[in-house]
């Protein structure tokens, strides 16, 4: 498939940390036979493309967590995230390495590593999925690896994974294990609070108290201890916050940072077009010669670079400050032959294209004008079939050529500098930011904490009777039972099982036995399809960050009703997607397998029959007796959602309520809901027929 393919490449660029060379036209290396290079040479390979998040200096410590494992380990932490670029390729890696082991693949922004075993035997698969569930977000890299292998040597990785997906569907999440800049704002301004507003409110009840006559410490005394409050505020608050970064990623050095730019640098003095060598394969022999014979053709020097920018890497995934960082390093090497027309191409098929002027005899403006459109993901042609990477560098060649001749230019806009990739991360103080608006806000929240405690004596001063308490008055649901709050899941938790189970839908859909009949394999690949493009709207392969809650659950439960069906095999499914009901009271449980009597919150009527999960069927008391706990298991089991566009703390709301491909149209509350319904209303929904 063209889209494993760019994924393939996308996973690849930019991956060497050793000296590279130009692809060489008449022999490309292959994405997987460059990874296997790398890992002969040493089983832990980082990226020289992350320099922010996993510098090459933090190998030793990936390499140390890797002897944990107990068997042979091979690690790969690439640019993007793993878990959206590894199908195949761990896999392709062992053929070419010919080694067997434990291959684990991660990406920059941590994540779940994809892994792959071959000739040991470690449950590599339950402890990822552990990893999964059991890190917050904020998780680096190495800190998910390390976790990854304390719960593979814990001999319990299997019950873990099957306890966070539990986590999961109950929407509980895990603590952040970071204190971010937004964090460090608040603690700050909590700080200033307290430290003004503890002392002025001690002083001032104590005076108020011995004011009416009270009992309370004299003034005299009432200042020392305010002050030594403030001196134990003061102090104690740096113990109690301390953390001094955002993240645990080790800061990098010098020799991190220029990595790249040097080994970009040496290929674009051996070859004019520089191209990654894992990222090779998104331009064709005949395509790198054409363009190399166009570069030689213009009449002003230029170099062109193919790399991936991320926003781990130096230049913070900007590729004007990666041209800067070449010129700099070509001039320190070849003085004025480092001047000409820099050409940086990301290594995807539509990404950032950078034109930057450095000395080149060319009118800036005018070029940057001429490739406006190819920049920003234009191929530059009408009715090309031949678009891509490749159309737009051939359209950004051409336009030097045609653009009007200048004295040497400068860059058309000067980059800005990128953020210190070491002190990017380092917390501020917590006397700085908001602390000083919490200063203010401390003697505000004194006065009117003061006001209220003052009333309230004064109400207790004039009680001359002790008023006996009265009885209290138990607040008790249908049959005195205690209500509960119906089961909640909130956009987070929803958007990473998602992200885990569109994988495995697609794992196993593709391993799918040639016997399943074709009916089934339909109506699968109509749940996948939809489901891809319900949480994938934007097409990067990854489930939107932004999708709300109701069209993540519409597209988990597609994910499952296709997991469900490929399960069933040759069975009832074969019918109909039309006939796959799924349960009333959370379609996340999947296709129907049952009957039962119930109402949901909100109808009139009497009960009536709902398609029911066999769970849910267990749970309903039988033949219809006991009414109150049946709409107590209702509440209870009802799927929940916030509601797109609610604040945060408004209430939740029944999933067939809430508009969406599960929302209930047209057909009265509570109506039956059906994958082929929910299929047709996400095609419809995004126009697609």
């Amino acid at each position: 498939m063209l889209l494993a393919a760019l994924l393939g490449l996308l996973e690849a660029g930019g991956l060497a940390h050793t000296t590279g060379t130009a692809v060489a036209a008449d022999e490309p290396a292959t994405p997987a036979a460059y990874l296997a290079e790398q890992l002969r040479e040493n089983p832990v390979h980082l990226s020289d493309q992350l320099p922010r998040t996993n510098p090459l200096s933090a190998r030793s410590a990936f390499a140390e967590a890797a002897k944990r494992t107990g068997v042979p380990t091979y690690v790969l932490v690439l640019p993007g995230s793993g878990a959206a670029r590894g199908e195949g390729l761990l896999a392709a890696v062992h053929d070419r390495l010919g080694k067997d082991g434990l291959y684990v693949l991660l990406g920059e922004d941590g994540g779940s590593p994809r892994t792959e075993t071959f000739g040991v035997d470690v449950p590599a698969r339950d402890a990822a999925t552990a990893t999964l569930f059991e890190l917050p977000y904020d998780a680096g890299t190495l800190e998910v690896f390390r976790h990854f292998v304390g719960v593979l040597r814990s001999g319990d990785a299997a019950r873990r994974a099957e306890r966070g997906l539990e986590a999961s569907r109950a929407g509980e999440e895990p603590d952040k294990l970071h204190t971010s800049r937004t964090d460090r704002e608040n603690q700050g301004f909590l700080t200033g609070i307290l430290l003004t507003g503890v002392p002025v409110f001690l002083v001032a009840t104590g005076w108020y108290i011995r004011r009416r006559g009270g009992k309370g410490p004299r003034l005299r005394l009432l200042v020392p201890v305010a002050a030594g409050a403030a001196l134990v505020i003061g102090a104690g608050a740096p113990l109690v916050f301390d953390d001094t970064r955002s993240d645990a990623d080790r800061p990098p050095t010098a020799a991190d940072l220029r990595a790249r730019a040097v080994r970009v640098a040496q290929g674009l003095r051996a070859d004019p077009v520089y191209v990654d060598p894992l990222g090779a394969g998104l331009l064709s022999r005949a395509q790198l010669e054409r363009l190399r014979e166009r570069v030689a053709r213009l009449d002003v020097p230029v170099r062109v670079a193919v790399v991936p920018l991320v926003t781990a890497d130096e230049s913070a995934g900007d590729g004007a400050r990666l041209a800067k960082r070449l010129h700099d390093r070509l001039h320190d090497r070849l003085g004025k032959d480092s001047d000409g027309l820099y050409v940086i191409a990301d290594a995807s098929e539509r990404g950032e294209l950078e034109l930057v002027n450095y000395g080149a005899r060319l009118d800036s403006a005018a070029l940057q004008d001429a490739t406006e459109d190819l920049r920003f993901g234009g191929d530059g042609t009408q009715d090309s079939e031949d678009g891509g990477l490749y159309q737009r560098l051939d359209g950004a060649l051409r336009a030097v050529g045609r653009a009007p001749h200048a004295p040497p230019g400068r860059p058309y806009l000067e980059p800005s500098a990128a953020d210190d990739a070491v002190t990017e991360d380092v917390l501020p103080s917590l006397y700085a930011g908001d602390f000083a608006p919490g200063l203010l806000m401390g003697v505000v929240g004194a006065a009117a904490a003061f006001g209220v405690t003052a009333a309230g004596l004064a109400a207790a001063g004039r009680i001359r009777t002790a008023i006996r308490p009265a009885p209290a008055v138990r607040v008790s649901g249908a049959g005195g039972t205690p209500s509960q709050l119906p089961a909640r899941l909130p956009a987070g938790r929803l958007r990473r099982t998602a992200r885990q189970e569109l994988g495995e839908l697609n794992d196993a859909f593709e391993a799918a036995p040639d016997r399943l009949p074709d009916a089934v394999r339909a109506q699968v690949w109509d749940c996948l399809d939809a489901a891809t493009l319900l949480l994938d709207q934007e097409g990067d392969n990854r489930v939107d960050a932004d999708a709300d809650a109701p069209t993540l659950a519409a597209g988990l439960v597609l994910i499952r009703t296709g997991r469900a069906l490929l399960e069933r095999g040759a069975g009832p499914a074969a019918r109909g997607a039309g006939k796959i009901r799924l349960c009333t009271l959370d379609p996340l449980h999947g296709p129907a397998s049952a009957t039962g009597r119930l109402k949901l919150p909100g109808e009139t009527g009497a009960v009536r029959p709902r398609p029911l999960c066999a769970e849910c069927r267990a749970a309903l008391p039988t033949g219809g007796s006991r009414p109150a706990r049946a709409a107590e298991i209702v509440a209870t089991r009802l799927l929940c959602l916030p509601v797109p566009g609610a604040a945060r703390s408004a209430p939740y709301e029944p999933y067939h309520r809430i508009p969406g491909p599960l929302a209930v149209q047209g057909t009265g509350v509570g109506a039956e809901l059906t994958a082929d319904l929910i299929v047709r209303r996400v095609r419809e929904q995004l126009g697609v027929h």
